[in-house]
Parts: C-alpha cells; structure tokens; sequence
C-alpha cells in the first residue's frame, strides 16, 4: 500500500514526500520565481531577452506617433537585429523614427557609426549620433537599448550581473518621464557639438585599446615601486579599467587645471619637460596636447621625459607617443635617489616637472625629499604642476559608532559596485570579464594606500622649504575614489637662489 503524502517513517525524522508532491512543488516554484521576475504591476511588464523578436514585432505595431530610440555603441551592427531593423523601417512608412547612437568618446567606432547611420537615413529613419564620455557621466545614460512609444510607453534593455539580458517595457509616469528628460537632455547636445568639448585630451579610444594590454602586461612588467615594494601588478592591472571609468585619481579630474597651467608653461617656454611618477600615460596626453596647442603640432622627437620606478607605466607611456608618432624618453628609476636625480640633470635642467597625485605616495619625510628632488632638477625660475590629495577633506560616511567611520570593508564592496555599474552596460566593448575585473578592482580598492600630507598649509609649507614660490594653490572638491575628498592643485616656480640644490 501507498504510504500517505507528508507521513514519517518511524524510523527516520525525516517526512517523505511523494513523486507527485515534488512535481507540484517543483510548479509553484516556478511560479514564484515568474511572479518575482515579471512583476505583477499591470503598469509594468519584464520580458527574458529571448523574447526580443516578439515584444518589438508587437511593440512597433502600436506606434502611432513617434518612437525615440537609443543605441549604445555596443549594439551596432549586431547579427541579431536584421529583424528588427525590417520592422523599423516599415514603422518609419507610417509614424517618425528617431535613432540616437551613443558613441563612448570622439572617434571610437565613427566609421560602423556612420555607416549606420547612413543607412538609416537611406530607410526614412531620423539618427543622430551623440558622444558620451565613459565617466561618472555614463552611469546617468543608460548604455543599453531603450525606446520612448509616443511620449507614454518606454522599454529599456537590462543586464543582470550574470550577464542575463531581460526588457522591461513600462508605462509608469515616473519612468516614462525620466525617459523623456533622458532623450531631450542628450538631443540638446546634438546642435553644439565641439563648443561642449571638455578640457583635456580625449582618450577614450586609446583607453579602449590599451587597458587589456596594461592587464595582461602587469603580471610580467611590474615589480617593486612606490605602490608596493615587493610588487605593484595589482596596481598597474586594473587601473586602466579603473581610469576608463573615471573611477581613480587622474589629471582628468583636474582637466581645466592642468589643461591651463601646461599651456601656459608652454607658451612661457617650457621645452624640456618631466613627468615625475606616472601610473599610465594620461599625464603625458596632458603634457603632449599643451605642446600641441603652442606649437600646432609635436615634433617627430620631443624633450619630454617620463621617470617611474615601474617599468609598466613607461611601456604603457611609449605606447602612447608612437600611436601619436613622436618619441619620449623614459627612465625606469627611484625619483627618490640622489643617483637618478644626478643621472637626470646630466641631460640638463627641466623647464617644467608634472606630477599628478604623486606625493601622496610617501610619508611627510619622503614627500619633502621627492620636493628636492624636483628643486635640484629644475632650471632657475622652473615649475611644478602637481595636484596633492588633501586627506582631511576626506567625507567619510556617516556612522552611529565615530571609531568605525574608518572601516574600509564597507567601502571596498562599494567601490567594487560602483565599478560593476558603470562596467555592466559597456561590457561589449571590454576584453576582460566583468568578474574577474571585479576582482581586480577589489584587490585594488583593498591594497591601495595614500599616505596623510596634512592640508593645504602644511603642503604650502613643504614647498617653501624646498625653495618653491606658489603661483597657485586652490583647493577643489573631487569625487575621489573611496570617499568624496579635496585636492589641492598646485603651481609653484623654483626661487633663483635653488636651482642648485642637490636632490635626496
């Protein structure tokens, strides 16, 4: 006889459940799970991504007016919209189809971008093309398919952290208006084009063909340096990434700064320059497009020297100059040591010395030597431009509990977040992925140390004593990396009598 559903064997404490039972349970899970996934809003709807040749078949036939679309830069071209680019064009007979392609930076995918687009004009469609920054920029614009039906319905394409890919379509007033201000905020950059140009070098498309190189590069190149004395792989592998998604310190988030002091120090004169420290070749863009600006173009062999105790990021900064057909020298060595100061001053005295965030790698004892450094390096009347991380501007996040506001676990797994955001929709164009960059970006967050150089009057000081005479020495507000913090952007020229002081 059938032993009865949900009795126990005498001797077991465990109930049995019948064939039939786990089938039924098997179903209600199932359930479950699509209540959880589809939602039960009757305003709101979510489709798995297989379902994409349906819902835009179904969609387009529901048109009447107008349908606003943006693409990503990552969905041009794919096999998979053949279908769907048929069903728009038969949409465009009939009502207004405005295509919006979202291109990361001047110049990345122009040629596939243009192509698309004038084959979309060929078919009645309305494109646009409007270049959007990787930045903190990105994570405001959604870089994965979204479509606005008439002003009253949008559908928006979303990646979950698997990889999964699933389209939610929408008619709640909230997000159908956030949509529209989306659409109409980005077409209004449409007409000024250059005129919304940002300061500093565009480097996106260098970025995108360099980082996976610098990855790969890292575990073989790095070893000992001011990052980690025994190895800095960990530093130099992710940071292109990090810097991709304006997630690190850079001479970008000083780009009016720096853009403005290396122009004047060009048109002053400055020929013979060095980037002291570097961690990829961003400052060295920096420096590059000021010579250009002066001179109207870079000569075939420059003056411009590159020192770093790291061999990655001299690889990665001789990379650059020969993509922009000019020559550097770079100098794997210990700014710190009276032996490379020496060995650098041999060629003769600099005109100018950049440095971005830099001091902020060493103790209050080594950051004045490393001032030295560059004071023994430095033709009388020379300058520095450098930026120094003010830590106590640091905003820490608030806490019930003072001693645990310096707690860098919770702050770790949001850098690590924040990464994953901004990665997510741009991860067509990424060669690494998305987990194992994660974990990168964690071994990163969780090693990287800045030391404490007091505030801006203690670094005002320490240039004073190095000989120094401050053109300019504000405080901005940037995003930082673990925390929002202040940077004190510095301008500072060598007295007369300093020019020969010796470095260490």
């Amino acid at each position: 006889m059938t032993e009865p559903t949900g009795t126990t064997d005498p001797d077991s404490a465990v109930a049995r459940v019948s064939p039939a039972e786990l089938i039924e349970r098997a179903r209600r899970a199932n359930l479950f799970f699509r209540a959880s996934y589809e939602g039960t809003d009757a305003d709101r709807v979510r489709l798995p991504g297989a379902a994409v040749d349906e819902l835009i078949h179904g969609l387009a036939s529901g048109v009447h007016r107008e349908l606003c679309q943006i693409v990503p830069y990552s969905a041009v071209g794919r096999p998979a919209d053949l279908f769907s680019r048929a069903v728009f064009r038969q949409l465009a007979q009939h009502a207004t189809v405005r295509r919006m392609y979202l291109v990361p930076g001047e110049g990345v995918g122009s040629d596939d971008v243009d192509r698309q687009v004038d084959e979309d004009r060929a078919h009645d469609l309305h494109p646009v093309k409007v270049a959007v920054r990787i930045g903190g920029e990105a994570a405001q614009v959604p870089m994965t398919d979204m479509w606005l039906i008439d002003r009253q319905v949008v559908v928006r394409q979303e990646i979950g952290r698997d990889g999964a890919v699933s389209w939610v379509v929408s008619r709640q007033s909230e997000e159908v208006e956030q949509a529209r201000l989306l659409w109409e905020t980005l077409m209004g950059r449409v007409p000024a084009g250059e005129q919304q140009r940002p300061p500093g070098p565009e480097l996106t498309r260098s970025l995108l063909r360099s980082a996976n190189m610098l990855y790969a590069m890292a575990p073989m190149s790095c070893g000992p340096s001011h990052q980690d004395s025994v190895n800095c792989s960990w530093y130099h592998a992710a940071w292109q990434y990090l810097r991709l998604f304006d997630m690190v310190s850079s001479p970008q988030w000083h780009a009016e700064f720096y853009t403005r002091r290396l122009a004047d120090a060009v048109r002053g004169g400055a020929r013979r320059v060095l980037i002291s420290g570097t961690a990829d070749y961003t400052t060295l863009a920096f420096v590059l497009d000021a010579i250009r600006s002066g001179t109207g173009d870079l000569p075939r062999k420059l003056d411009v020297h590159v020192v770093d105790k790291c061999q990655t990021p001299l690889l990665a900064c001789h990379w650059y100059a020969q993509q922009l057909g000019t020559e550097i020298q770079v100098h794997q060595a210990d700014i710190t040591c009276p032996d490379t100061v020496r060995s650098l001053v041999a060629g003769g005295r600099f005109d100018l010395v950049v440095a971005d965030a830099f001091l902020t790698r060493f103790d209050r004892a080594v950051a004045a030597t490393v001032i030295g450094s560059w004071s023994a390096l430095l033709r009388q009347g020379g300058t520095v431009v450098t930026t120094v991380r003010l830590h106590p501007g640091n905003e820490w996040p608030s806490s019930d509990e003072p001693d645990d506001r310096h707690r860098v676990t919770d702050l770790v797994d949001d850098f690590e977040l924040r990464f994953r955001e901004r990665a997510a929709s741009w991860r067509g164009l990424l060669s690494v992925q998305l987990e194992e960059l994660s974990a990168a970006v964690r071994r990163y967050a969780s090693r990287m140390e800045s030391h404490d150089l007091g505030d801006a009057d203690d670094v005002r000081t320490v240039f004073g004593r190095g000989g120094f005479t401050l053109s300019e020495a504000d405080v901005g507000d940037v995003d930082g990396e673990l925390v929002r913090t202040k940077y004190l952007r510095l301008c500072a020229a060598l007295s007369a009598d300093d020019s020969g002081r010796s470095g260490g």
